[in-house]
C-alpha cells in the first residue's frame, strides 16, 4: 500500500483523554489523567510507522483562600516513545520527554 506525503498523515488518526479532578475553592485537590495517542508516522515518507501509546499524569495540592501548592507527577510510566522525525539526519527521532516531577506555589491576584 502506498501512502503519500502528506504533512496531515503524520497524525495520530486516534487520540483520547479521560481523567478526574477534584478542585474546590479552597481545601484539598486533587487530579488523575490518561492520555492516549494511536499509532502514527513519524516521517514524511511514511516509512517510519510507531505504535500507539498512553501516558498518565496525577497530581495532588492544597489552595489557601490565593494561594497554591502542588505536586504534580508527569509520564509516570515513563514513556519515551518518538513522536517526531528530528530534522538533524535519517532515522533520528525526538522522543517523549522523561518522567518528571513539578512543585508549584501559586497566587491569584
Amino acid at each position: 500500500m502506498s501512502h503519500g506525503c502528506h504533512p496531515l498523515e503524520m497524525s495520530a488518526r486516534h487520540l483520547w483523554s479521560g481523567g478526574v479532578v477534584y478542585a474546590r475553592s479552597t481545601g484539598p485537590i486533587a487530579s488523575a489523567v490518561v492520555n492516549y495517542t494511536g499509532s502514527r508516522y513519524l516521517n514524511r515518507r511514511n516509512t517510519a510507522l510507531a505504535d500507539g501509546f498512553a501516558a498518565v499524569d496525577i497530581g495532588a495540592g492544597y489552595r489557601w483562600n490565593r494561594w497554591e501548592a502542588r505536586l504534580d507527577g508527569r509520564n509516570l510510566g515513563d514513556r519515551r516513545d518518538p513522536v517526531s522525525e528530528s530534522e538533524l539526519g535519517d532515522a533520528q527521532y525526538y522522543r517523549m520527554l522523561a518522567r518528571h516531577v513539578d512543585v508549584t506555589v501559586s497566587a491569584r491576584f
